[in-house]
């Protein structure tokens, strides 16, 4: 286990594009759990999530167990490639808050 303090929680804010108008929202980090080899991210926002990103051989990946959702994705801080694979597999919105929530977690270092 990492001894790395993390500040919590990290608020992050989405907007979007759906349909004909933007939309925003927000929420925040609530827990991360480095386990040395993937980390365990809460998140609270318009729905709640618990998901798992880690680092593998030919990239990264990311498992989201309650949506029955694992991919691969970019680089954490590559909205764009993360947001576009993720609405494959779920609803525009939740996708958008995870690839807004790993962008703030990588620029600020936390993952």
């Amino acid at each position: 286990m990492s001894s790395e303090i993390y500040i919590l929680p990290l608020p992050f804010h989405c907007r979007k594009k759906i349909g004909r108008k933007y939309e925003e929202w927000g929420g925040y980090v609530k827990n991360i759990i480095n386990h040395g080899s993937h980390y365990e991210i809460y998140v609270e926002s318009r729905s709640n999530f618990v998901f798992i990103v880690g680092k593998y051989i030919n990239g990264s990946f990311i498992s989201i167990p309650s949506f029955g959702i694992g991919s691969d994705l970019s680089n954490y801080n590559d909205y764009f490639w993360n947001n576009e694979r993720l609405s494959l597999f779920m609803s525009h919105v939740d996708a958008s808050t995870i690839a807004e929530v790993l962008r703030v977690l990588s620029r600020n270092h936390y993952i």
